[in-house]
């Protein structure tokens, strides 16, 4: 799978011991179908993987549409809140088309 994008995001909380990761990444695989692989778990335990693929970008989208606006209910649901702590985006990939700009915002304040 080609990776187009990818975001990297964690949330820490020494007093609650959290220390969570969060990935999402987009690609596409050998007949063209797009691809959303979601990587969670724990800050230095191997994380846990899962996939959806769909022909349609725009179901893609919304699984990481969905995904990401989860994240930012964080703070409400676990304490603490998860901050982007990477982003790749291939060359002529729009990453506002896959995660919009209030998104991007809110995970690096």
């Amino acid at each position: 799978m080609l990776n187009l994008l990818t975001i990297a995001l964690e949330a820490h909380s020494d007093e609650r011991n959290h220390h969570r990761r969060y990935e999402v990444a987009v690609g596409r695989d050998l007949l063209g179908h797009w691809v959303v692989t979601v990587r969670y778990g724990r800050v230095g335990q191997p994380l846990r993987e899962m996939q959806f693929g769909s022909p349609d970008p725009e179901q893609a989208r919304t699984i990481v549409h969905e995904r990401l606006r989860r994240r930012l209910s964080a703070p409400r649901r676990i304490g603490c809140g998860y901050r982007m702590v990477g982003f790749a985006v291939a060359s002529g990939v729009d990453a506002t088309a896959w995660c919009p700009g209030g998104m991007l915002a809110a995970m690096l304040a």
